[in-house]
């Protein structure tokens, strides 16, 4: 995604389009490395929505529980009644 360098006081900033700074999550501060050339942004503060998932998944699994056969279970009157399957 293409964006522009600008003149912000004695320094220079880049603007980070939305949809890029959305994947950074919750946090406002980052990480910036030189690397191959480029900038590396990494995001300092981890997305706590979706902390400590693979842990999570791994010891319900551990337990017994499988995640595609759990989802199928969600019936509800509404996708019953409304939907056409």
């Amino acid at each position: 995604m293409e964006t522009t360098i600008v003149k912000i006081g004695n320094s220079q900033g880049l603007i980070i389009p939305k949809k890029l700074l959305s994947t950074l999550g919750e946090s406002k501060r980052i990480d910036i490395q030189v690397k191959d050339g480029g900038l590396l942004i990494k995001s300092l503060t981890e997305n706590k929505a979706r902390t400590n998932w693979e842990n999570q998944f791994a010891e319900a699994i551990a337990q017994g529980f499988i995640p595609e056969e759990e989802i199928r279970e969600f019936d509800n009157e509404f996708d019953k009644k409304e939907w056409t399957w």
